[in-house]
C-alpha cells in the first residue's frame, strides 16, 4: 500500500523525501520517533523532578477550559489506568500541585484541580520543554507539521474510538488567537 503526502506537506517534505511513502515505511518512522519524544520527554520531566505522567496530568489541567476535572478524564486523556492513575494523583497532591475537592454533582466522587504552585511548576516545565522542541522544529513549516500532527492524533484516536483531541491548543495560543480576534 502507497501513501500519497498531501499536499499541504509540500513546501518542506517533497523537496527532501520521495513523493509517495509505503504504510510501512510511515509506520517504521512514527515507531521511531514516538520512541525518541517518549525518552526526550522523560529527561526533560526527570530534569524538573517529575514522572512523565505527572507532567501530562499537569499539562491537561493548565490548559483544560474548565477549572476542575474528573479523574476518570484524566485517566483518558493521557491514557493512564486508574491505579496508576490513582497514585500519580497522590504524588501531585503531596507536593501541594493539584486538590482534590468534592464533585457537586456526584456526592461521592472527585474532582482534580491545579493549585498555584502547580500552574507555577507546569508553567517551569513546560517554559523549558518548548524552548528545547524550538530547537527541534528549526526547520520544520510549523504549519504543515501542525496539520500533519492533528491528522494523525484524529487517525489513531479514531482507530481506538476516542473523542479527537486535535482541536487542542495550548492555552498561550488561545489567549493570543482570542487578542487578535478583540482587536480584528
Amino acid at each position: 500500500m502507497t501513501l500519497s503526502i498531501p499536499i499541504y506537506l509540500a513546501s518542506k517534505i517533497v523537496s527532501r523525501y520521495p513523493r509517495a511513502m509505503t504504510t510501512a515505511t510511515l509506520g517504521l518512522l512514527l515507531t521511531r520517533l514516538g520512541r525518541l519524544n517518549e525518552q526526550f520527554l522523560a529527561d526533560h520531566h526527570r530534569r524538573h523532578h517529575c514522572t512523565s505522567a505527572e507532567a501530562a496530568v499537569l499539562m491537561l489541567l493548565a490548559n483544560h477550559d474548565t477549572q476542575a476535572v474528573s479523574p476518570t478524564f484524566i485517566g483518558e486523556w493521557i491514557v493512564q489506568t486508574s491505579g496508576g492513575l490513582t497514585a500519580t494523583l497522590r504524588r501531585l497532591e503531596q507536593r501541594g500541585w493539584i486538590r482534590r475537592l468534592p464533585d457537586p454533582a456526584d456526592g461521592r466522587g472527585r474532582l482534580v484541580t491545579l493549585t498555584a504552585a502547580g500552574t507555577a511548576a507546569h508553567d517551569a516545565q513546560f517554559e523549558d520543554l518548548v524552548e528545547t522542541y524550538r530547537m527541534v522544529f528549526t526547520e520544520v513549516d510549523a504549519a504543515a507539521g501542525l496539520s500533519a500532527v492533528r491528522d494523525l492524533m484524529q487517525g489513531f484516536e479514531s482507530l481506538q474510538g476516542l473523542a479527537s483531541s486535535a482541536w487542542w491548543k495550548h492555552r498561550a495560543d488561545r489567549n493570543m488567537t482570542e487578542a487578535v480576534e478583540v482587536r480584528t
